[in-house]
C-alpha cells in the first residue's frame, strides 16, 4: 500500500486481500486507488476465461449483472474500511436504490470501477458507483453500505 502526496492510498491485490474478506474467484477487483471515508476507483481487466463468462452466455458471453453490483459493492467498501478503525469491521448492503445497466460488460475489457460516499454517519453510508470503460458508461448505481455493529438503532 502506497499512500499518495493527495491522501489517497493505492492499493494492489494484496492490500486488498488485507482489507476485503471476499476472495477468489468472487473478489472482483485488481487494484484500487482509496480517498477513506470519500471514494475509490479500482480496476478490473477481465479475462476470457474468467468462471462467470462459459455459463453467461454461452456463445454471447457478459458479465452477471449481479457480479457488476458486486464489484461496486466491493469498492465501496475499500471507501470505508480505509477508514482509521474500520479495517476489520463487517460491510453489508442494506439497500439498493437503483441499478441500471447500459452497455454490456464483454470479456478482454478493462473496467473502473467507481463508489462514492454521498453520506456517512453512525454506520451507514449513502453511496453511489458506476463501471465504465474508457468513456463508456455501462452501470450506475445508488446504494446504502451498512457496519451493523456501528449502526445506532432509534427506538
Amino acid at each position: 500500500m502506497n499512500r499518495m502526496t493527495d491522501g489517497s492510498l493505492k492499493l494492489e491485490y494484496e492490500d486488498i486481500l488485507h482489507y476485503l474478506k471476499n476472495r477468489p474467484p468472487l473478489l472482483m477487483i485488481d487494484s484500487a486507488v482509496v480517498k477513506p471515508g470519500c471514494s475509490a476507483f479500482s480496476n478490473k481487466y477481465l479475462r476470457q476465461d474468467d468462471w462467470y463468462f462459459p455459463c453467461h452466455f454461452p456463445g454471447n458471453p457478459m458479465m452477471p449483472g449481479v457480479l457488476q453490483l458486486e464489484s461496486v459493492f466491493q469498492t465501496a467498501a475499500l471507501a470505508i474500511k480505509t477508514l482509521q478503525g474500520n479495517q476489520e469491521k463487517t460491510t453489508n448492503i442494506s439497500r439498493i436504490k437503483y441499478a441500471s445497466y447500459f452497455k454490456p460488460i464483454l470479456p478482454e475489457m478493462f473496467i473502473t470501477i467507481m463508489a462514492e460516499v454521498q453520506r456517512y454517519h453512525r454506520g451507514v453510508a449513502l453511496m453511489k458507483g458506476e463501471i465504465c470503460s474508457e468513456d463508456v458508461q455501462h452501470f450506475s448505481t445508488e446504494f446504502i453500505l451498512a457496519i451493523p455493529e456501528d449502526m445506532v438503532l432509534i427506538q
